[in-house]
């Protein structure tokens, strides 16, 4: 979600999945800005996590809170549970039934707390929103009840709607027993008592209690915030929650609340002197993407087949998840199972699933992947040999940041207009091509020049003008972005000549001088010396509202989820989050598969600060100063098993095993496994390949430490191989990982 806290007026934030100081979107500017918060006696932050990390702490300001992996969810419904049986939500925003009602208030944001649901099994509407026809009304939109009427009208004619109405309303066809999305997120939450939710997060009672007093303390100066820390295969419903914590208060959009990030300048999209987005001939995507994600099963061929033939439709081959995206690893399952359909090509670029998705690499999984049948041809574009990479039939080398162009958007914590420009520091050292030297860029408009494709070479990017410019390496495309962004709104000012002498921008464009109009450069080389554009850093806020973010509506239900189903089991989703246990795709438990006698840890994939994503293990710096990682978990769990600090161990999985050193430390939850990602790299450049017959000696330092994604779950409810995934969102298994840990001598 692109909401964050407004941390230049937040008074208390929760931080679960994300470490202030140690991890987090932006990394530099949430730790600046928590730092400077917290000091100032303004901002108090509550850490949620199973690893206590180094990072923003400030005695009395803030607070780490110890929770078991993968049961965050918990955590954040206790909350949820004190703060509506107590009252203490923003009942006057809550009861804004509409846009307009909420700004006559002062907020940029409303909510569908108000809206009736149909709840009704036999009505043909069931776990939908109420609509007008379905009660012979006219208009369109939603169905509330008045709060000063007490009828039903639609939901941009109450000023002020019920918010726990349960009940039934006349129709045509008789009375429709409906209920408030409030309601229903009520009766969600309540399944569970505060004590059962501190039993099953292993956070005691009062602490929830106090974090839930505090968080409602504060009016709308309070935020949530939740990365990769969390991911698990019961984390959708978490993170849902965490997101309504601050709706219930009615932060969205308001000043110390929470702040979507900042816009951009035009660059990609059709700007001021060039249109970078479409153009003649341009066929757009369409289709069932093959990670299955976004699309419901219910409309596939599979489906209909089975329903004509008078079967039961369910179950699917595979998962079907209505509400996943950018699901990488689930693409990779797709294309061994050849299913939905058969991949015939995969491009491999910016990524490294096999690295960074859980359960893939493994013996059985790697063995399908080399089978020509299921992936005839595999590309990958890599600076690096990487794990994904090693796999691929052809390498097509890339750039580095150094090397490399971007339009670079604004990121988390920053509310202010910018957008950076990331431009080569020096030319590519990778191989010159057909006429280039190579990169991703380069790789794609060299084939789409040979196989003909619009859009390439002559005649293919049209400027505010209608002349057609040519698209022949990658900086006819990236100079003209920029010139969009120095001449968006206000134009720049041309640089001066004695700041393009300083640039070197003659020189720096001796090559590319012809990708852009002569009288531009002057205004592109202002944006180019100053590695992007941005205004002030002190135009946050607007009053008391946030000074950027569209008008947003928040939903305490989801009628998407609500009429999805599991395409294994055939049952629907739930509408609100309900605190759901981790479970194989048909419904099993994972602790009754996998249970806790035998695999007594969890996993928790910690973020390592001197590693990245799938960066940084080449740097020698950093090498030096993190060499290693280890298998952390607490002194008490240490004494019952037997281990010692310093030991060489075996984490060992259902599905695989590596081996790690063990530090004993407090700063674990117990029955935590802690393992900082970005280590245990078994290639990235740490293991000797032959290249054009030349052998390119690898680097052992590369490989040091242990990686928790290869012990990733299997699904065994599903055909082999397959991982352990959340069904309605993609979502791995990376968190919460069940193993034991042994001496390994």
């Amino acid at each position: 979600m692109p909401y964050k806290p407004d941390l230049q007026g937040a008074e208390f934030c929760i931080y679960e999945g994300a470490y202030p100081g140690h991890s987090g979107f932006s990394f530099q500017a949430l730790a600046r800005k928590t730092v400077l918060g917290a000091n100032s006696g303004r901002l108090k932050i509550a850490v949620v996590d199973p690893v206590m990390q180094g990072g923003t702490d400030v005695p009395g300001k803030t607070q780490w809170i110890p929770v078991k992996p993968s049961t965050d969810g918990a955590f954040v419904l206790g909350i949820m549970r004190w703060i509506l049986e107590n009252h203490k939500y923003n009942a006057s925003y809550l009861e804004c039934s509409h846009l307009d009602a909420a700004k006559a208030m002062g907020y940029n944001s409303y909510s569908n707390a108000t809206h009736l649901v149909v709840t009704d099994p036999g009505h043909p509407s069931y776990r939908k929103f109420l609509r007008p026809h379905d009660i012979g009304l006219s208009g369109e939109g939603f169905i509330v009840i008045d709060k000063s009427s007490k009828s039903p009208v639609l939901h941009t004619a109450a000023i002020a709607g019920e918010l726990f109405f349960q009940g039934t309303v006349d129709s045509p066809q008789g009375p429709v027993k409906v209920a408030t999305a409030l309601s229903l997120l009520r009766d969600g939450v309540f399944k569970h008592t505060i004590e059962e939710y501190a039993k099953i997060c292993e956070v005691p009672p009062e602490q929830i209690i106090a974090i839930a007093n505090e968080f409602s303390s504060h009016g709308p100066r309070v935020g949530t915030d939740s990365l990769a820390g969390t991911v698990s295969v019961n984390s959708l419903p978490f993170t849902v929650a965490l997101w309504m914590l601050p709706a219930l208060m009615g932060a969205y959009n308001t000043k110390g609340g929470m702040a979507i990030n900042g816009p951009g300048y035009k660059h990609y999209t059709p700007g001021p002197r060039y249109n970078l987005q479409s153009f003649a001939g341009m066929v757009k995507p369409s289709g069932v993407m093959i990670s299955r994600e976004r699309f419901p099963y219910e409309k596939t061929t599979e489906y209909k087949n089975k329903v004509a033939k008078g079967q039961n439709p369910y179950p699917s081959k595979l998962p079907w998840h209505p509400v996943g995206f950018s699901l990488d690893g689930q693409a990779l399952f797709s294309a061994i199972h050849r299913y939905p359909y058969q991949c015939k090509i995969y491009v491999n670029c910016y990524a490294n699933p096999l690295y960074s998705t859980p359960s893939l690499y493994r013996e059985e999984m790697i063995k399908e992947l080399r089978k020509t049948e299921n992936i005839p041809l595999f590309i990958s574009i890599d600076i690096v040999m990487g794990e994904t990479t090693a796999m691929a039939d052809y390498v097509v080398p890339d750039t580095s940041f150094y090397e490399q162009w971007a339009m670079v958007p604004v990121r988390a914590q920053i509310n202010t207009k910018m957008t950076a420009v990331r431009w080569p520091v020096i030319k590519p050292l990778t191989p010159k091509g057909s006429s280039q030297p190579m990169s991703m860029e380069a790789f794609i408009i060299d084939v789409a020049k040979k196989l003909g494709l619009p859009g390439f070479g002559k005649d293919a990017i049209a400027d505010a003008d209608g002349k057609l410019w040519p698209l022949d390496k990658r900086e006819d495309f990236y100079l003209k972005a920029v010139a969009n962004m120095a001449y968006d709104e206000n134009p720049v000012p041309d640089i001066s000549s004695e700041e393009w002498a300083i640039a070197d921008m003659e020189s720096a464009i001796s090559e590319w001088r012809d990708s852009i109009k002569p009288e531009e450069w002057k205004k592109v080389g202002y944006v180019l010396a100053r590695g992007g554009r941005f205004e002030p850093d002190d135009r946050y806020h607007d009053g008391n509202k946030m000074r950027y973010g569209a008008p947003v509506k928040l939903c305490f239900y989801s009628e998407l989820m609500a009429t999805s189903k599991n395409s294994i089991t055939g049952k629907y989703f739930e509408g609100v989050p309900v605190w759901t246990e981790e479970m194989l795709a048909d419904g099993r438990k994972v602790d009754d598969v996998y249970p806790t006698k035998d695999w007594p840890f969890r996993i928790s994939s910690a973020k390592a600060k001197l590693r990245g994503v799938s960066m940084l293990s080449n740097c020698p710096t950093l090498q030096e100063l993190g060499p290693t990682n280890y298998v952390e978990i607490n002194s008490a769990d240490a004494a019952k098993h037997g281990l010692k600090d310093g030991q060489k161990v075996k984490v060992i999985s259902p599905t695989n095993q590596a081996v790690g050193i063990l530090r004993v430390r407090e700063g674990v939850a117990r029955g935590t496994a802690a393992i900082h990602f970005g280590y245990g790299k078994w290639e990235y450049g740490g293991r000797t390949h032959v290249i054009g017959g030349k052998e390119v000696k690898g680097d052992p330092v590369r490989r040091t430490g242990i990686a928790s994604n290869p012990l990733g779950l299997a699904d065994p409810s599903l055909p082999k191989p397959f991982g352990l995934t959340e069904v309605s969102s993609g979502t791995h298994g990376r968190n919460g990982i069940r193993v034991r840990i042994e001496p390994a001598e």
